[in-house]
């Protein structure tokens, strides 16, 4: 079984490893690119942004009812018209967003309940899970959009090496 512990160290081990991958590229490798399907990295920052987002206002509510999910299908749909919403957003307001949301789903961590953390409830994707297992899914989220991101920064920065001669060249 999960402790609080465990997930809170997956939760900030895994968002540094996302936010890693932004600190060698330039914003124009960060917003034109596809890094992900046709996701720049900001779009991904911007749904990983949404994502935390949800699963907070999921997590405050875990055993209520939440009219706001009602109907609602946590799909591709629902992931690009969010996405879609934050295009406009300078790129360090979503790279602040995220952090943000980060900062809260870790603080909504840290101050639950042990009793609340092992309630079986339903995550807003579906899944019925206790509310520290969707925690730690959200912590695996990361971990998953990481992989992309840490991909696309090796093929950025790999281009931008120099020849493997230094640019020396024989002829004089």
């Amino acid at each position: 079984m999960l402790t609080r512990d465990e997930v809170r160290i997956a939760l900030e081990h895994n968002f540094k490893q996302l936010t890693d991958c932004l600190g060698q590229l330039t914003e124009e490798e960060l917003t034109a690119n596809a890094v992900s399907g046709t996701w720049t990295a900001k779009d991904v920052l911007s749904h990983v942004w949404d994502w935390n987002e949800e699963a907070t206002h999921t997590a405050r509510a875990w055993l209520a009812p939440r009219p706001w999910q009602a109907g609602v299908s946590y799909d591709d749909g629902w992931n690009e018209a969010h996405v879609n919403a934050r295009r406009g957003l300078p790129l360090i307001t979503v790279i602040d967003g995220a952090t943000v949301a980060h900062r809260r789903l870790v603080n909504f961590l840290e101050g639950a309940d042990d009793d609340a953390l092992a309630e079986v409830g339903r995550a807003h994707w579906g899944a019925e899970m206790t509310l520290l297992e969707m925690l730690n899914d959200m912590a695996l989220h990361y971990a998953e959009h990481a992989q992309s991101l840490d991909r696309y920064q090796r093929t950025c920065l790999d281009a931008e090496e120099p020849p493997q001669d230094g640019g020396t060249s024989d002829a004089s």
